[in-house]
């Protein structure tokens, strides 16, 4: 028997202890897309670029426009349930009129009983995230380098996506917000307020979502700003066609 001191925590604290690291990787893991344990890597197999809309004149100055949309797809699983991404930019020039004006821009699929918006652990799997009260669109950072979905594929439940390719970043300007509308199924709804003034540089600001489908892949993307002096829209819709090889 040891006479000395026992300096070592009794059990109890131990058990506390290891209670709360668990909960504090359990915590880690709901609030973040990277990929924190096993998950299948799925590819990206095909993509397809979305129309470039016309530009729109905004009341007051300026013009905006949709740019650099596209569609990537991934390979089927066995219940033949295929992920794919939709991402656009809405473009304001330098100088436009939309200071504290709101813009709202929403992604329609077809077919809503067999294309259903894709998940990530705890959220839906569109970006940007809603911004947080006191939070600003910058606060969000990078893009995400992949993204963990929920997606039944090699006898897991979660499938590895990159997301690297997409825009860089959300924003490089100070001062927006974004928030979701309510779900409602085949949509998805960002609305951002815009900052006070005219930007000095091009107000570009990026959105993506990632759907599940047993149809085709395609989207229609909308974007409607609203100022003290009116609103302007733009518009532009596609669709993947995959050939025989990727099918």
């Amino acid at each position: 028997m040891n006479g000395g001191n026992d300096n070592r925590p009794p059990r109890g604290a131990l058990a506390v202890v290891a209670v709360g690291l668990l909960a504090t990787l359990v915590a880690a893991w709901l609030s973040t897309d990277e990929p924190l344990g096993s998950a299948a890597q799925l590819e990206w197999i095909a993509k397809a670029p979305l129309p470039e809309s016309a530009a729109a004149a905004i009341p007051g100055g300026g013009e905006m426009r949709l740019e650099e949309g596209e569609i990537r797809i991934t390979e089927p699983n066995v219940s033949g349930y295929r992920l794919y991404r939709v991402s656009q930019l809405v473009r304001f020039e330098a100088g436009s009129a939309i200071g504290q004006g709101r813009l709202r821009c929403t992604m329609d699929v077809p077919d809503p009983p067999r294309t259903l918006v894709g998940h990530t652990p705890g959220s839906r799997a569109s970006y940007p995230r809603s911004t947080g009260e006191g939070k600003e669109l910058l606060d969000q950072g990078e893009v995400p380098n992949t993204v963990l979905l929920e997606f039944n594929i090699e006898g897991g439940e979660l499938a590895s996506l990159e997301f690297v390719d997409v825009f860089d970043v959300f924003t490089t300007h100070p001062g927006l917000t974004v928030s979701w509308d309510e779900f409602r199924e085949g949509a998805q709804v960002w609305q951002w307020s815009l900052p006070k003034g005219q930007p000095q540089e091009p107000l570009e600001l990026g959105f993506a979502t990632v759907w599940r489908t047993t149809g085709p892949a395609s989207a229609r993307n909308s974007c409607t700003v609203e100022t003290a002096t009116g609103e302007a829209t733009v518009r532009s819709a596609g669709e993947l066609v995959l050939d025989r090889r990727d099918q």
